[in-house]
């Protein structure tokens, strides 16, 4: 075998050798040396994830500190015990770049600097060796190998078949050098030297000869999108040049490589990741290049860290439906829901859950489990499996957030139970997806990794991360996919053979030579006593920019393409291309020169490069709202609704066509994306509190709760236990003022609520009270029965019986309900009115009022709650506006059309859609005036903010 070695050759393509690729022939970096020759030599072992590495050297640094005499004197001490993972990773890949370059370190007795003299110590306790082996005297292997231990185990045996006189055949003829290999660092030079007296002919470079460096161009772009638009009509232009047919000549030799116009060589050299330039070659129907980097961020490294965040208190219930709502795997076919982590069948229930109540451990939590264990109960034998993994895997999430692991105390064998249900689906659901197999293998690593530490070791929940990314490595980019090209595809410099051909350069930008590990003077000549082979950090750079100069003096054209901005920010300067632009301003103006792309186009004529592709300007194209306000469809009579609550009379009124798309179609924001928040989500809280305090009080002697209130510490009580399981949002880091400000409103306002209502003799006699009555409605095709439904707030009862009902509201608005219960139109209270009504066949409508939660103030007619002597309101002129008004929707919908409500207001008003609130308001009361004089109700119901905005037009490209 012969074989050309290159410090920077690792990864190359075989194809890619000089002249030509052949049988018997190799390109080999050093790694790929390496595995070769572990491979004849019979000194292969299995992969060791650095995480585990990293675990063993965090021991052997804790076995040090707790057997030293002076733990003090070790030179890390103090910052170990603050982040034990990041300074265990720190020293071990110091220790890794010292025995790579051939220290032995000395014994005690000789003084070191102190970080060597820390790796000295934790050293004398190593052991090289895969778990479960023995090395020298028998003593148990405490450290897995690293490559640098490899290159020390190869060279090792090498020198010790030379010494004994024993042959091994390593298969090798050849090594023809790209450097010098006197000028490698560390152990390099003496392997080469040992392969030399084995047999193999180590051949050097011979001086380099000088080289006119490639024509270069240089065309610099103001974004990404633009730059990928530059590359890919290159490209395009190329590839189209190509294939153009031309006059065959019998003497010319057969192409042997991807061609661009005149039969030279195009090669694409992706400087940075190709996931714009591959969207823009795409469009073009040209193959994507597919070079994009391998990430920690990519969608299957996430799933263990989204179970540990749900796992670790407090509970993010985002985060918790997040896990809930995560798929996985597609579906086994087109047509099929995707697999989630969690079965469908408990995925739905819970997150329904959470858009009622944003907690856990609540009713409706609690409702969501027992109504899976009844399905189970009731499943045929077929279906019980299915019932019994959603069940398990509902009670698994359940546990994981009724009983979360403490922040600040993570303890190894509690996380690691942790993860025992999630390593088991996993696997269940995985079907061998590559992707998913490296979740499993990430969980599993991060299991034995926390098996090796000590039991009683607390971890932060910062150690415990950097643990799961260090477990993780990295992962392939899903649009990582190369496909067949008429051009090469590198993305190393130094990996160029052009032949004279051209590269084209995608976003060269700095960092083209790797960061090694720095060594101060002192460090250094310890290091070379100890046996070390150093070179100045200045030298090792240039074996990699060499090495790229080299591959790009194979063209004969360079055209670089720069994005002035990637992922928001400017790229570092390319070190690379300043040296060939430096060296071409050396031939003169014309050797180098920069470019726009609009300098490119000239006439209808782009050119780039000697290619030309024939452009043209596209007409402008304006997005405009639609002329309707309404949607037409067939007869709707289908559409109508069986049963209606107040919320859905409210967004029928208000905008029939959001109301069709949400409760006629279904057509509903997904449930994780729906979790009530901010003030939702307190209102809701608040609710709850007023409900458990009227239960826990509840007496059945006088049929309701006390007129006594309660005090602040029993709200306070009620108020702590209730935010895990209807707002656990403000239990999270930097919730903590948001917090203390909704327990001082709470506590100040419900106690308001209660000794308003005891002032004025009115008892509660119920909470959430849940109604359905049957509604008639006189539509234009005949009278049409439905259940109307909901629930009230609070029913309360003077001392004579007579009823009041309050409705609560949590709302920063003082003027909203005011309004609406001074004008007649708080139709919500009107239909509370009426459902009481029809319970109770009343003689009198009951009194009706609001509670504004927010402001601890009541908007009623009885002045012993609100002593600003409001006028009783119409109950049944509001119920009987609200349904007429309902009536002439439905008559609308089942005649086939929807109107969109906001914008015929704002149109109505001959407003834009993008109007102020203030001009919007005015729109409003007018409109409610407008009704009110034909016996109807107007509702607010501007949808700009909600998701269906975009659907009607007040939105995205019609703004």
């Amino acid at each position: 075998m012969q074989m050309e070695f290159g410090w920077t050759a690792d990864g190359a393509a075989w194809a890619d050798a000089p002249g030509h690729a052949a049988h018997g022939q190799v390109r080999m970096g050093p790694r790929g040396l390496v595995q070769l020759l572990q491979t004849r030599l019979g000194l292969t072992r299995p992969a060791v994830d650095q995480a585990v590495r990293i675990a063993q050297y965090m021991q052997l640094i804790h076995q040090h500190l707790g057997s030293a005499s002076e733990p003090e004197a070790f030179w890390p001490s103090r910052s170990f015990p603050v982040d034990p993972w990041s300074t265990a990773r720190q020293l071990l890949r110091w220790r890794d770049a010292a025995v790579e370059a051939g220290w032995n370190p000395p014994g005690t007795d000789r003084p070191l600097p102190p970080r060597l003299a820390a790796l000295r110590d934790v050293e004398a306790a190593v052991v090289v060796g895969m778990p479960g082996t023995t090395g020298i005297a028998g003593r148990p292997a405490t450290l897995s190998p690293s490559s640098a231990d490899d290159l020390v185990e190869l060279l090792s045996l090498l020198e010790e078949l030379e010494r004994t006189g024993g042959t091994w055949p390593l298969g090798i003829t050849q090594v023809t050098a790209q450097e010098d290999p006197s000028a490698l660092p560390g152990l390099w030079p003496r392997l080469f030297a040992a392969l030399a007296r084995s047999g193999v002919v180590v051949q050097a470079p011979s001086a380099a000869q000088p080289t006119p460096g490639p024509h270069l161009e240089v065309v610099v772009c103001q974004d990404e999108w633009t730059a990928a638009d530059v590359a890919a009509r290159y490209l395009a232009a190329s590839h189209a040049a190509a294939r153009a047919p031309a006059a065959p000549d019998p003497a010319a030799p057969a192409a042997h490589s991807p061609e661009a116009p005149g039969g030279a060589s195009l090669t694409l050299l992706a400087g940075a990741d190709t996931t714009i330039l591959d969207q823009a070659l795409r469009r073009r129907g040209l193959p994507a290049a597919g070079a994009v980097a391998p990430s920690t961020a990519r969608a299957h490294h996430q799933v263990l860290g989204l179970y540990l965040d749900v796992a670790t208190a407090p509970v993010d219930v985002h985060q918790l439906a997040a896990l809930l709502d995560l798929r996985v795997l597609p579906g086994a076919d087109r047509d099929a829901e995707p697999i989630g982590l969690v079965p469908a069948a408990a995925r739905r229930l819970l997150l329904r859950a959470l858009t009622q109540e944003p907690g856990v451990g609540g009713p409706a939590w609690r409702r969501a489990l027992g109504e899976l264990e009844e399905r189970l109960a009731a499943a045929d034998a077929d279906l019980r499996p299915s019932a019994e993994k959603a069940l398990t895997a509902a009670q698994e999430i359940h546990r994981l957030v009724t009983d979360p692991l403490p922040a600040d105390r993570l303890q190894p064998p509690a996380v690691a139970a942790r993860l025992d249900w999630l390593s088991q689906r996993l696997q269940a659901v995985s079907r061998g997806d590559g992707d998913l197999l490296a979740s499993l293998t990430q969980v599993r690593t991060l299991q034995a990794v926390l098996g090796m530490l000590d039991p009683a070791t607390l971890l932060s929940r910062r150690t415990l991360q950097l643990i799961i990314d260090a477990c993780g490595g990295s992962g392939r980019s899903p649009l990582a996919g190369a496909q067949v090209a008429p051009w090469k595809v590198t993305t190393r410099p130094a990996q160029v053979a052009a032949a004279g051909g051209t590269v084209l350069w995608w976003a060269p930008e700095g960092g083209e030579t790797p960061t090694a590990v720095q060594w101060d003077q002192a460090e250094r000549e310890a290091l070379r006593s100890g046996g070390a082979h150093l070179i100045d950090p200045e030298q090792l750079a240039g074996l990699h920019v060499d090495a790229a100069l080299r591959g790009l003096r194979t063209a004969g054209q360079v055209i670089a393409v720069l994005p002035g901005r990637r992922l928001e920010k400017s790229p570092p300067p390319s070190g690379l291309l300043a040296h060939l632009e430096s060296a071409r301003r050396q031939d003169g103006p014309s050797g180098a020169h920069r470019r726009s792309p609009e300098s490119l186009i000239t006439g209808g004529t782009w050119a780039l490069g000697g290619v030309e592709l024939p452009v043209r300007v596209p007409g402008l194209v304006r997005a405009e709202p639609p002329e309707h306000l309404h949607r037409q469809f067939a007869t709707g009579v289908h559409l109508l609704p069986q049963r209606l609550s107040f919320t859905a009379a409210q967004t029928l009124v208000g905008c029939p066509l959001h109301w069709l798309l949400e409760h006629a179609l279904g057509v509903r924001t997904a449930d994780v994306a729906a979790l009530p928040t901010g003030d939702r989500m307190i209102g809701t809280l608040v609710h709850a509190v007023v409900e458990q305090l009227v239960q826990q009080r509840w007496d059945d002697g006088v049929g309701g709760a006390p007129l006594r209130p309660p005090t602040d510490e029993e709200i306070t009580s009620v108020f702590d236990r209730l935010v895990p399981q209807f707002a656990s949002e403000l239990d999270l880091p930097g919730h903590a003022a948001q917090r203390a400000d909704v327990h001082d409103r709470t506590v100040r306002s419900l106690r308001t609520l209660f000794a308003g209502t005891a002032r004025a003799g009115l008892r509660i006699t119920g909470t959430e009270v849940r109604f359905s009555h049957p509604l008639t409605l006189p539509l234009a095709g005949g009278a049409r029965t439905i259940e109307f439904v909901g629930s009230r707030d609070l029913d309360l009862r003077d001392a004579s019986g007579r009823p009041t009902v309050i409705d609560l509201k949590w709302s920063r608005s003082r003027t909203r309900y005011v309004d609406l219960y001074e004008t007649g139109d708080a139709v919500q209270l009107a239909s509370y009115a009426w459902a009481l009504d029809q319970a109770e066949s009343l003689a009198e409508p009951a009194q009706v009022g609001y509670f504004l939660l927010h402001a601890g103030e009541f908007v009623a007619a009885d002045r012993e709650l609100d002593p600003r002597r409001r006028t009783p309101m119409d109950v049944r002129d509001s119920w009987e506006r609200l349904t007429r008004s309902v009536t002439t929707a439905l008559d609308q919908i089942a005649e086939g059309t929807a109107v969109a409500g906001c914008r015929s207001l704002l149109d109505g008003a001959n407003l834009p859609l993008d109007a102020p609130y203030s001009k919007r308001r005015r729109a409003l009361e007018g409109a409610r005036a407008a009704a009110r004089s034909e016996g109807l109700v107007a509702v607010d119901s501007y949808c700009a903010t909600s998701e269906y905005a975009q659907l009607c037009g007040m939105t995205g490209d019609f703004r």
